[in-house]
């Protein structure tokens, strides 16, 4: 588990790994396809809305080469939602992308996540995210995480 400034993790993250956190306040992600349809994002100015970044990076021993992996989850919230559910395409209305970047041919890069489920939660003080999801195209480590964040 990790916090960044006013975002914690609550899930538990693999034993082989660290997870980390990061919030962007007054942000929105914006996604970019280039020509063979591979992913990107960048984070753009937005008043209203906050971007979430959840990372995993596996702890890898000294002595190997090419054993990084990392994965991410990626996606933006309106600052004022208190509460609300999103499933299937609807979780394109948050951005929602997952990352996998390792030494593994053809199964790496950002993803957009059509199949799963995000709930918010709470009050004026604190929100509460919840988001499970299934990547189809590539293997994944994480497909469950549960962050609060301090208002």
């Amino acid at each position: 588990m990790s916090k960044n400034d006013n975002a914690v993790l609550q899930s538990a993250c693999p034993g082989d790994g660290v997870c980390t956190i990061a919030q962007k306040q007054n942000k929105s992600v914006s996604v970019l396809e280039d020509e063979y349809g591979n992913l990107n994002y960048k984070l753009e100015d937005s008043p209203s809305k906050s971007v979430y970044i959840i990372t995993y990076n596996r702890n890898v021993p000294k002595d190997v080469q090419d054993g990084t992996y990392r994965e991410e989850i990626i996606f933006e919230s309106e600052n004022s939602n208190k509460s609300s559910v999103m499933e299937g395409e609807a979780l394109q209305n948050a951005r929602l992308l997952f990352g996998r970047f390792c030494y593994c041919k053809g199964q790496t890069g950002y993803y957009r996540i059509n199949q799963g489920i995000i709930r918010v939660s709470g009050d004026d003080k604190k929100r509460v995210f919840s988001v499970d999801f299934t990547n189809p195209k590539t293997p994944q480590v994480l497909s469950s995480v549960k962050f609060t964040v301090r208002l």
